[in-house]
């Protein structure tokens, strides 16, 4: 998967990410370069344009098609815009006019119901959930229930989000490391214990851990804690 998407400064300013939407000629070479040299599908993620003086993603979308990539995922902002400001998810449509391959749907998409609508709206191939599963990575489940039953069944309570947050950072130690899994992990835990009672609290004590061992026994005591009141805490 090639990104032509990254916004962030110190890539483009390599001439990466979206960068490349500066110049799609040079990044049709590009993904035709890559293209004959694996023997794996080739994928573009990109966004609509530099800024919104310069969208170029039809363009953009049928030099990736000649190129051979087999899908396209769009990011519907601009460089310029980051994650600030309002999807476009109108571009969605227009780039489907111009291609036959599969088109994804990315930005903007934060709950199950954003799953549905961008289907419903755009017709999109496929939605790619990027921020929106930080913290909550049960998002999945419960797109495939509402698209599937119209509904959402599962109750995501305490014992998931806690559970879930562990398992996490075991996979997490699994390819980092120890130390480094439990530091970077830090920044997940408001997300995952988001809702519960006393959860600042038990942020901050999270915070003074090294090592896995602690973090689990303080997370699991705070699940027995969480289960013992549950009726006073009305969770």
């Amino acid at each position: 998967d090639i990104n032509a998407g990254c916004w962030v400064k110190n890539v483009v300013g390599q001439g990466a990410g979206s960068a490349l939407l500066k110049d799609p000629p040079y990044l049709q070479e590009l993904v035709e370069a890559i293209v004959r040299s694996s023997s794996l599908p080739v994928t573009v993620k990109t966004r609509l344009g530099w800024d919104s003086e310069s969208i170029k993603i039809l363009e953009v979308a049928k030099r990736i098609e000649d190129a051979g990539a087999v899908a396209l995922t769009v990011h519907c902002r601009t460089r310029k815009m980051g994650h600030k400001g309002e999807v476009d998810w109108s571009w969605i449509p227009k780039i489907k006019e111009v291609t036959d391959i599969p088109v994804i749907l990315n930005g903007g998409v934060l709950t199950a119901y954003d799953v549905k609508k961008a289907f419903g709206e755009t017709g999109a191939d496929g939605v790619m959930i990027a921020r929106g599963a930080i913290g909550n990575p049960w998002i999945f489940l419960e797109a495939k229930e509402l698209m599937q039953t119209g509904t959402i069944n599962t109750e995501i309570d305490e014992e998931i989000k806690i559970k879930s947050c562990l398992r996490h950072l075991k996979l997490a130690i699994d390819v980092k490391g120890e130390r480094r899994a439990v530091l970077e992990h830090r920044k997940f835990y408001s997300g995952y214990l988001k809702g519960l009672h006393s959860a600042s609290k038990v942020r901050s004590d999270l915070m003074q851990f090294l090592d896995y061992s602690g973090v689990e026994e303080k997370l699991l005591n705070y699940l027995n804690y969480l289960r013992n009141h549950k009726e006073e805490l009305q969770i």
